[in-house]
């Protein structure tokens, strides 16, 4: 899909929900390279959420609103539900965290932007892409930063409060192999090359062709998600840039888990061919049975610290729609 047409939709969706929440004499179309005036959507103590954070939240950031389906809009007071209470805790966090790693979370943020510019054909387009939502560079990188620095405080806090022992562990780990489930999970993107069916010779050597093409362009450094965007055969991953999502050891097909088990976070697979075609994959994150229970934990405690300053918070909705 071409940037312009990215960019044409992530309007689209925009002015669809804004329209949802606008009054009639503000709900026209604006022309193209005009912004949407942001307006503030909730009020959480003495902060602010806007609109177009609620948008970002609901629908995604630049460039990530394509696996949305035609005419659906997600749930968004209950995104704006979700938002408050995150804004509620890194309220309470940065009174508790007060090392932050500005360094690191500005190199983050570098990263970021360097990984979404990477996704269009040219800088105009990914300036264009920004600025329907209402940034230009520096104010897109400062949102960033915000958003970066919120989820350190947050995670920083809540992982204070989690307590776990390697008995736990240990038990946790003993109660998963009793119900037969993975002891370690894979967060995998994909890039598949289809093979002819019926496979014949000059098929399959197309095949091979097109996948060392793949991996010639994986070695000069092109972004593993933007060759599965643009090249694998994959339709339903393609529009998440290749992402399976969380994948158990026990559902994967052993020539997949043969060939991802012992790489580090970032690293490529050798290709695997399954029925399906040629796959590579790459790892974007690995759970042990610890972390697993970490998690576990940590949502416990992030209910338990949620309902705590809700009780004591002034929240006020400020856009009627979105009333719970």
């Amino acid at each position: 899909m071409s940037s312009s047409r990215r960019c044409s939709r992530l309007g689209w969706l925009i002015l669809s929900l804004s329209a949802m929440f606008a009054a009639p004499a503000l709900a026209a179309r604006p022309t193209r390279g005009e912004r949407l005036l942001d307006r503030v959507a909730a009020r959480v103590n003495n902060e602010i959420i806007t609109e177009n954070e609620l948008l970002v939240f609901a629908f995604g950031e630049v460039r990530q609103t394509e696996p949305l389906l035609p005419g659906t809009i997600p749930n968004v007071r209950e995104a704006l539900q979700t938002l408050i209470d995150e804004r509620l805790m890194a309220q309470a966090a940065r009174e508790e965290v007060k090392e932050i790693p500005d360094e690191i979370i500005t190199n983050r943020v570098e990263e970021m932007v360097k990984d979404r510019r990477a996704l269009y054909p040219k800088e105009e387009a990914f300036i264009a892409a920004i600025q329907e939502r209402g940034w230009d560079l520096e104010s897109y990188k400062s949102y960033l930063h915000d958003q970066e620095v919120r989820v350190y405080v947050v995670q920083a806090a809540l992982a204070r409060r989690v307590r776990m022992t390697d008995q736990d562990v240990k038990a946790f780990t003993e109660d998963l192999q009793r119900k037969g489930e993975s002891l370690v999970q894979y967060r995998l993107r994909q890039i598949l090359v289809a093979l002819p069916a019926p496979p014949t010779g000059d098929g399959l050597q197309k095949a091979d062709k097109k996948m060392l093409g793949i991996l010639e362009h994986l070695r000069q450094g092109v972004p593993f998600e933007q060759l599965a965007h643009e090249q694998s055969d994959d339709k339903a991953t393609r529009a998440t840039d290749g992402d399976l999502g969380w994948m158990g050891e026990k559902t994967l097909q052993q020539p997949i888990l043969n060939a991802v088990r012992s790489l580090d976070k970032g690293q490529v697979s050798a290709p695997v061919r399954t029925d399906r075609g040629i796959h590579v994959f790459q790892v974007v994150r690995t759970k042990t049975a610890r972390d697993l229970l970490f998690e576990k934990r940590l949502d416990e405690v992030r209910k338990t610290w949620v309902a705590e300053l809700r009780r004591r918070a002034q929240i006020k909705i400020l856009l009627p729609q979105l009333a719970p």
